[in-house]
């Protein structure tokens, strides 16, 4: 029984480390890393615990890769002024962020703009928004 209740003590008390972890932006991404990508939405996904947006994106050589982005949870995204409709399959569009930190093709959306420049919604994101 000790041994029980010594187990869901240390569980309880590293939960938070877990999910802080989890959520920290700095694990994952590098703040003093921005860029901006172009390409063509290949999905948009508008759900818990964060949406995301893969891009097909075309390098100066003429290679296509995929690059994943990051958004904020769905309530987040919402107060922002986005919603399911706000991105479409075959969608032109520019995105800025942060990159990842392992320098994979990964970033954590600060905003979107669309074929002609103009950003998507008005308020972009930081890194202190989940």
């Amino acid at each position: 029984m000790v041994r029980k209740s010594m187990i869901v003590a240390a569980a309880t008390l590293l939960a938070p480390v877990a999910a802080g972890a989890h959520h920290s932006f700095a694990a994952f991404f590098d703040d003093s890393r921005m860029v901006k990508i172009q390409g063509e939405v290949e999905a948009y996904r508008f759900g818990n615990p964060h949406g995301s947006i893969v891009l097909k994106v075309q390098s100066r050589s003429g290679d296509t890769h995929m690059w994943r982005v990051e958004t904020s949870a769905p309530v987040t995204l919402q107060r922002r002024g986005w919603s399911r409709d706000t991105l479409r399959v075959g969608q032109k569009v520019m995105i800025e962020g942060w990159q990842a930190r392992n320098g994979q093709r990964y970033l954590r959306l600060r905003q979107a703009y669309d074929a002609n420049g103009k950003p998507v919604v008005q308020q972009a994101f930081n890194t202190k928004d989940d």
